[in-house]
């Protein structure tokens, strides 16, 4: 592997695992929701691990960063950028659902090229880079090779912000198709699970950029396909992803 790629790879691993990691020790009290909008929460974890992460980012490379609480650090004209979502499923955080994680991706022209996604909540530390293999806590992991949506496993989610009667109409037309269907309240982890082959397929409406951009590295490293519909950097988009037998 390029050696760049992976001093950059282990920069996100080592930061992931930090903001991670205070995320598990202080969820008593970084469990507190400090602003609500319809149905989305944030809570005071979302701020604080972003200030981890902006910390060991900053202080190790130049590229600008991209995070879900503060937006843009540093020129976004940039080709290469870090994409952060310091806590996704802070829903779940608040509830001590142990759904959530950590999401950092580099991304360069809008195509995610490292995804790193941590789940604190069991000490999983997924790790891939496009072009040379994906790890879920260093062990070699892959998609599935599951070829039929009757056998298959469809993760899915619906954002705050997307219509629920609408969401839910589209899914349940979808989820017909498959053997089962999967909503773990976290973006990034469903699509971590079909990286390492527990689940076959993800699909979701209105989603992110910082949302998908680790889990969609993860994919792609695994083996796997994914598409993003939409301008990824200014509008929520559609976000697809398979094992790559399935289609998208």
């Amino acid at each position: 592997m390029n050696n760049h790629l992976t001093t950059l790879a282990q920069l996100a691993e080592s930061t992931a695992l930090l903001a991670g990691r205070q995320l598990k020790t202080n969820q008593p009290d970084w469990g507190k929701i400090v602003a609500e909008q319809d149905r989305d929460v944030k809570v005071k974890a979302d701020k604080m691990a972003e200030d981890i992460i902006l910390t060991q980012l900053k202080s190790a490379t130049d590229y600008p960063i991209l995070t879900e609480e503060t937006g843009w650090h540093g020129d976004k004209k940039q080709q290469t950028a870090w994409i952060v979502d310091p806590l996704d499923g802070s829903f779940n955080y608040h509830q001590n659902i142990p759904f959530c994680c950590v999401a950092i991706a580099l991304v360069t022209d809008g195509t995610p090229i490292i995804g790193v996604i941590y789940d604190f909540n069991h000490d999983e530390l997924f790790s891939g880079v496009v072009g040379h293999g994906a790890s879920l806590n260093s062990s070699p992991i892959q998609v599935s090779t599951i070829t039929s949506p009757k056998s298959a496993v469809l993760n899915t989610g619906f954002p705050a912000r997307v219509n629920y009667s609408n969401a839910l109409q589209e899914t349940f037309l979808q989820g017909e198709q498959y053997r089962k269907v999967r909503m773990l309240g976290s973006a990034a982890l469903a699509l971590a699970y079909v990286a390492a082959g527990r689940a076959d397929a993800y699909r979701e409406q209105g989603t992110l950029f910082w949302d998908v951009a680790a889990g969609c590295a993860l994919v792609k490293a695994a083996g796997g396909h994914y598409k993003l519909e939409g301008d990824v950097f200014n509008a929520p988009i559609t976000a697809f992803a398979s094992n790559g037998r399935l289609g998208l």
